[in-house]
C-alpha cells in the first residue's frame, strides 16, 4: 500500500483485497518469470485439510486467479498439518524450495511441530506442481560474495 506523505496513513479506498475460499493465514508473494505467485495456508493446522494453495497474477496488485491445481502442499501418510510456509529460490538458478511446518514425526499433535524443506517445482506453463512431502532437498552449492576471493589490487 502506498503511504501518504506523513508515512503513516494511506488511502483506504485504494486497498485491494483478495481472500480466496479456505484462506486461513500465512500469505507469501514471490515473482518467477514475470508472474506473481500469492500463496497462503488453508484451514487450521489441526484440520485434516490443512494445506497450502496459490493464485497468480501479472501484477503484484492482482487481480489474482486461484489456480485449479490446489492445494499444492498437503499432508500425506505420517505427514500431517503441513502449512504456514515460505518460499526461497536458490540464487542464480530456477530451483525453488518451500519451507513449512508440520506435526513433529513422531509425536506431533498440532502443537509439537517441526520445520521441513521440500523442493518446489513448476510445469512448463508456470503452474506449481504438487509438493512431494517425503522428498528431501538436496544440498546445493552457490557462489556468494563472502566466499569469493577479493579482487587483486
Amino acid at each position: 500500500m502506498k503511504l501518504n506523505p506523513d508515512m503513516v496513513s494511506f488511502d483506504a479506498a485504494a486497498v485491494v483485497e483478495f481472500k480466496p475460499p479456505g484462506y486461513n493465514e500465512g500469505s507469501f508473494v514471490f515473482k518467477r518469470q514475470g508472474k506473481y505467485y500469492l500463496m497462503w495456508s488453508e484451514y487450521d493446522t489441526r484440520d485434516p485439510r490443512s494445506s497450502v494453495a496459490y493464485a497468480t497474477a501479472d501484477s503484484p496488485l492482482g487481480p489474482f486467479t486461484k489456480a485449479p491445481q490446489n492445494p499444492v502442499l498437503k499432508g500425506r501418510g505420517s505427514v500431517k498439518g503441513a502449512g504456514h510456509h515460505s518460499v526461497l529460490q536458490v540464487p542464480g538458478t530456477d530451483q525453488w524450495v518451500i519451507a513449512y511446518h508440520r506435526f513433529k514425526i513422531p509425536g506431533g499433535n498440532g502443537y509439537n511441530r517441526e520445520t521441513y524443506l521440500s523442493p518446489m517445482r513448476f510445469d512448463a506453463q508456470g503452474n506449481i506442481l504438487p509438493v512431494e512431502v517425503f522428498e528431501l532437498v538436496k544440498p546445493t552449492k552457490t557462489s556468494t560474495a563472502s566466499s569469493q576471493k577479493p579482487a587483486a589490487k
